[in-house]
C-alpha cells in the first residue's frame, strides 16, 4: 500500500499528468490523462454545455454532420449501462485475461456515479461518399470525443472513455438506429485522486518514442532526428478552449517551408494522443518531397475521378484536395487492426486512435498558425504502396501543413439540434 501511495504521488508530479484549468494547447493535449473515478459531486450545467460546445465544433468529412451525443442521467438508466458494461466484459473474459477481474483492464465503471456521461453516436449515411469513406464517421466521432475529453481537460476535470460493449445491446438502450453505430460512453467529472489506480495511470504514460512511430517518405524509413528528438520548444501557443472553438479547414497553402520544430510539435501532439488500452496503434510517415508530393498528387485526381463515375458532386468540382504539389508538408497516418482493442467491437479501435491522433495534430498546427485538413478520399491500396503501408493496415487519412493561404470555419448546428436525454432523439 506504502508503494502504490508513493507511486501515485510520484505519477501525480508528471509533465504529461495536471488538471490545471485554462491550459492552452500545447499544456492541454499533452497532460490530458483518463482518470475512472469522480467525487461525488454534479457536473455545473455551464459546464456541461461548454464541453459540449467544444464537442460540437470538431471537424466531420465534406463539412458533413454524422455525430450525435447522448446525454445519460436517468438512474434506472445508468443501472442498465452498469450491467450490460459487466456483461460485455464477461464475454470478452471468454477470450482475453486482461480483462478479468484480476486484469489490468478487469474494472467496470460504475456508471451510477459517474456525473456526467455522454455517448457518442455516428451515422455512416450523414457523411459525404466516395472512394474510401467507410471510415469518415468513425472519424468524425474521434474528432468529437477528443474535443469532449480535451474540453474537460480545459474545466480541471477528467474522463475515461469507454468503447467495450456489446454493439447491439448499447444502440438499444439507447434507441439508436440499427445502422448507426456508437464510439462509446464518456464519463466525466472532477476526479477524485484518493481513488485512483496508479497502475493503470503509469500504463496510460506508457509511450512509443517518435523515432519508433515515425517515417519519412516511406514505412520503415527513419525520420530525422530533427523531427522525432524530444525537446523543449519555446513558442508560445493560444487557449485550448478558444482554438478548439474556432478550428478551421484549409485546403489552400502559401508553400512556405514548415520548421522542423513546427513538424516536432505536430508529430508530439500525436504521439501523446489516446488509443484504446494504450496500444498505440497509429503510424506516421511524413512527406516533403517534392516528387512524392506530385504523385500524392496524381492519386488524389484520379481518387476524385474515380468516385465521379458515382457521385454528381465530384463531377461538378466538389474535391477534399487541395492541391499536393503546392504543400509543404504533409504526414499520412497508418493504423495497425492488430493493436486495436481486443475486446467486442473492438475493430475499429485502431482507426479511432488514428482520429484522436489526428485532431490533436490539427488543434496543434493551428495553435502554431499552420492550417490543416484530414483528407480520407483516396484510392486506398494506391497511397499505401506509395508509402509502403503494410497490406494489412488501414489508411486513416492524409494531412498536409502549411501557412494558410485561405481557411474557413465551417457552419455548426445548435445544441439542441444533436444533444438528446437519455435517447437519442429524446430533448
Amino acid at each position: 500500500m506504502a508503494g502504490d501511495r508513493m507511486l501515485k504521488r510520484t505519477l501525480l508530479e508528471s509533465p504529461h499528468v495536471s488538471l490545471s484549468r485554462a491550459p492552452d494547447v500545447r499544456r492541454g493535449i499533452l497532460t490530458r490523462r483518463t482518470f475512472r473515478t469522480f467525487e461525488r459531486r454534479p457536473v455545473p450545467e455551464e459546464l456541461r454545455t461548454s464541453v459540449l460546445q467544444a464537442a460540437l465544433a470538431a471537424p466531420a468529412a465534406g463539412e458533413s454532420d454524422p455525430v450525435r451525443f447522448v446525454v445519460v442521467d436517468d438512474p434506472a438508466l445508468k443501472k442498465q449501462l452498469v450491467r450490460l458494461t459487466r456483461e460485455s466484459k464477461d464475454i470478452s473474459n471468454h477470450w482475453e485475461p486482461l480483462f478479468r477481474s484480476s486484469g489490468l483492464r478487469g474494472y467496470v465503471q460504475d456508471w451510477t456515479h459517474t456525473p456526467f456521461c455522454v455517448a457518442v453516436a455516428v451515422d455512416p449515411g450523414a457523411v459525404p461518399k466516395h472512394v474510401h469513406h467507410g471510415w469518415s464517421h468513425r472519424l468524425a466521432g474521434a474528432a468529437a470525443s477528443q474535443n469532449l475529453a480535451l474540453a474537460a481537460r480545459y474545466h480541471g476535470m477528467a474522463m475515461v472513455m469507454y468503447t467495450h460493449f456489446s454493439q447491439e445491446k448499447l444502440k438499444q438502450l439507447l434507441d439508436v438506429p440499427f445502422e448507426w453505430d456508437v464510439d462509446g460512453v464518456m464519463g466525466i467529472g472532477f476526479p477524485d485522486l484518493r481513488r485512483i489506480n496508479p497502475r493503470v495511470l503509469e500504463a496510460s504514460l506508457i509511450r512509443l518514442s517518435l523515432g519508433e512511430l515515425v517515417a519519412s517518405e516511406r514505412y520503415g524509413d527513419p525520420a530525422p532526428k530533427e523531427l522525432t528528438e524530444e525537446r523543449e520548444t519555446p513558442v508560445d501557443v493560444p487557449d485550448l478552449m478558444e482554438t478548439m472553438l474556432g478550428l478551421p479547414t484549409t485546403t489552400l497553402f502559401a508553400g512556405a517551408r514548415v520548421s522542423d520544430d513546427h513538424v516536432f510539435e505536430i508529430l508530439r501532439a500525436g504521439q501523446w494522443a489516446p488509443s484504446a488500452g494504450n496500444f498505440q496503434p497509429v503510424r506516421y510517415v511524413v512527406l516533403r518531397d517534392p516528387e512524392r508530393l506530385r504523385q500524392l498528387d496524381g492519386i488524389a485526381r484520379e481518387s476524385v475521378s474515380v468516385s465521379a463515375h458515382w457521385f454528381p458532386r465530384y463531377r461538378n468540382g466538389a474535391a477534399e484536395h487541395p492541391d499536393w504539389t503546392q504543400v509543404p508538408l504533409a504526414v499520412a497516418l497508418i493504423a495497425d487492426p492488430a493493436k486495436g482493442g481486443p475486446h467486442i467491437h473492438g475493430e475499429a479501435t485502431h482507426v479511432i486512435g488514428g482520429g484522436l491522433a489526428a485532431q490533436n495534430m490539427w488543434l496543434m498546427a493551428r495553435a502554431l498558425g499552420l492550417g490543416t485538413t484530414l483528407v480520407t478520399h483516396w484510392i486506398e491500396e494506391n497511397v499505401k504502396v506509395l508509402i509502403d503501408c503494410p497490406r494489412g493496415w488501414d489508411l486513416v487519412g492524409v494531412m498536409p501543413f502549411g501557412i494558410p493561404g485561405s481557411s474557413s470555419v465551417p457552419p455548426r448546428r445548435s445544441l439542441g439540434d444533436v444533444v438528446s436525454r437519455d435517447s437519442l432523439g429524446r430533448d
